[in-house]
């Protein structure tokens, strides 16, 4: 009985120094991506706030942007709202590389430039470390210091971050919209119907 109950001990120690463990860590990574501009497209005074937790291997991310439905919501309610990009890198393996390169493009005040080329310009799934470091080329970026930033891995705390404010906004998959915190679907009609609602509360 002793020896069960030693184990049981032992067995919640354990237990309680992972979570624990874990714990710190998330806390940590909130931090250091608190401590970083957000990927913003608009005015961060914006009464409406839409986030994106997306995916630069995300075939629907790539559907969405390339219809142009974030365009025609700017156009129609200008400085009203603002566009955040955040990481949920869970499609592909190389995935959570390629949010860290958007991180690194983000360090040169380019992560919109990095973002859009890659939808727009490569091919789906196109996100090899070569890959990655030959768009931050193509848009005029410091190739020696995007590459040193990319190996370094120095922003996989900050995806590490939005992943988990990902999962704990509710999001189970990409692109994941969220209209003054409240998810929408993300075709056009709902998100300016959202965007309509908050603008007249």
């Amino acid at each position: 009985m002793r020896l069960l109950l030693g184990f049981a001990v032992l067995g919640l120690a354990v237990f309680a120094g992972i979570f624990f463990w874990r714990s710190a860590g998330q806390s940590a990574d909130a931090e250091f991506r608190a401590e970083l501009p957000p990927n913003l497209d608009g005015p961060a005074d914006a009464p409406v706030k839409i986030v994106e937790y997306g995916d630069f291997g995300c075939p629907s991310c790539r559907g969405w942007h390339n219809a142009g439905i974030g365009e025609q919501l700017k156009a129609q309610f200008g400085d009203q709202i603002s566009f955040e990009f955040r990481h949920f890198p869970v499609i592909t393996a190389q995935s959570p590389e390629a949010a860290e390169a958007g991180q690194c493009a983000a360090e040169q005040d380019a992560f919109w430039a990095y973002h859009d080329y890659i939808y727009e310009e490569t091919a789906q799934n196109a996100l090899s470390n070569d890959q990655l470091k030959s768009y931050a080329a193509a848009i005029g970026l410091d190739q020696a210091q995007f590459d040193t930033c990319l190996d370094s891995g120095k922003f996989a705390p900050a995806v590490r971050a939005d992943w988990d404010a990902a999962l704990g906004a509710g999001a189970r998959g990409t692109p994941t919209f969220m209209v003054n915190g409240r998810r929408v679907t993300p075709f056009y009609e709902d998100m300016a119907a959202a965007i309509e609602a908050e603008l007249s509360n």
